[in-house]
């Protein structure tokens, strides 16, 4: 038998033949980690909110990530402390027109993932 941890009950498990095992693992262990994978992107995405300015930016910290643009200025990164968080990450994807740094009003190029560091 084979049960797998992140489907409860039923569902979750299966009477698997000794012939083939090995293949049935390692397609079971693909699911899950796309399963895994997807629900991990889910949520991240469920929780990064945009935020435009300082208000919406700490706001958007107390109940997740805002997604932000920043000028990139040490200044504004040190301003984050005030509502303890920080830059979590700048991704790759940009959405390559600028904007205004929620943070200072200044021109921005870059988005910011910023979040609360625990």
């Amino acid at each position: 038998m084979l049960a797998r941890r992140d489907v409860p009950g039923k569902e979750g498990k299966a009477f698997v033949p000794r012939a083939g095992l090995v293949a049935q693992v390692h397609d079971l262990l693909e699911g899950i980690q796309k399963d895994l994978l997807a629900r991990a992107r889910a949520f991240r995405d469920e929780n990064i909110r945009p935020a435009a300015d300082w208000s919406e930016l700490a706001a958007a910290v107390e109940q997740g990530f805002a997604r932000a643009y920043w000028c990139g200025d040490d200044g504004c990164e040190a301003r984050l402390k005030e509502i303890q968080a920080s830059i979590r990450c700048i991704p790759f994807d940009q959405p390559g027109t600028g904007g205004r740094c929620a943070l200072c009003g200044q021109e921005a190029r870059e988005v910011a993932i910023i979040g609360r560091a625990y």
